[in-house]
């Protein structure tokens, strides 16, 4: 089992607490992991303010796939370390849990928000920009707009971030702020962006307009830039009551 990375001494204790932090060490040290985490959790039931001891086995939880459990654990501590003004140790906790738990959504978030008041933005840019990775599923696109919308507070310009924003804007059927977005970004990027960029507001709205704004963008290509091709990008329905003069074009 992997030593949690953040090193807090288990106190001087006495009676039942002693003997189960004893048969706990001794599970561990023999490779009985399930044990340990059973005897830590006992202790933790019975002294829940043993920090110590949360600390020592969240990231056993982490590591045994017992998610939730483990971030409640990493939330107390980090809590009881920012009630003390603790706030690099605090940081330490988040940043383990966002390596552990790269899932927790909440990790990813207050590790940010943490870094922004210790005067660190550019570390909670990078932050958000990490977490939003770990939340490519359909299901999770909310929380990957949520953490780039908080770094677009932080870099409001950055071409990568408002690009990759506006095309989980157009996954999540917010076509608004997917074109708010890119109408920006056109006038700022050219070339194989620019053709993205086009590209996405086609999809969004299957306007004859952004279609012709798309074939423009191709006409554009340098001679040493490859032309791509139509299978590279995602396929459009087009409904012909709707957009005739486009399904003509495209047909």
């Amino acid at each position: 089992m992997k030593e949690p990375s953040v090193s807090v001494p288990i106190r001087a204790v006495h009676g039942r607490e002693y003997q189960l932090l004893t048969a706990a060490h001794r599970a561990r040290k023999h490779g009985r992991d399930r044990e340990a985490i059973r005897l830590y959790k006992r202790i933790l039931i019975e002294y829940p303010h043993n920090l110590a001891v949360a600390l020592r086995v969240a990231p056993m939880l982490a590591l045994a796939g017992e998610d939730f459990e483990a971030w409640q654990l990493y939330r107390r501590a980090a809590h009881e370390y920012a009630r003390k003004r603790q706030y690099n140790e605090c940081l330490v906790l988040y940043r383990e849990a966002c390596r552990l738990l790269p899932l927790e959504f909440e990790a990813w978030r207050l590790c940010a928000e943490l870094q922004v008041r210790l005067g660190e933005p550019e570390g909670a840019f990078e932050t958000l920009v990490e977490g939003r990775m770990h939340f490519g599923a359909p299901h999770s696109r909310a929380q990957a707009i949520a953490l780039l919308a908080r770094a677009r507070k932080i870099e409001p310009w950055d071409d990568a971030l408002l690009l990759d924003l506006a095309q989980l804007y157009v996954g999540d059927d917010q076509p608004d702020m997917a074109l708010e977005l890119l109408a920006m970004l056109s006038c700022r990027v050219e070339g194989a962006m620019l053709r993205r960029v086009r590209w996405m507001q086609l999809r969004a709205t299957r306007s004859p307009r952004y279609l012709l704004l798309w074939i423009r963008a191709l006409g554009s290509t340098s001679p040493a830039e490859p032309i791509p091709s139509p299978e590279s990008f995602e396929p459009i329905e087009l409904d012909p009551e709707e957009h005739p003069a486009l399904c003509e074009v495209g047909s």
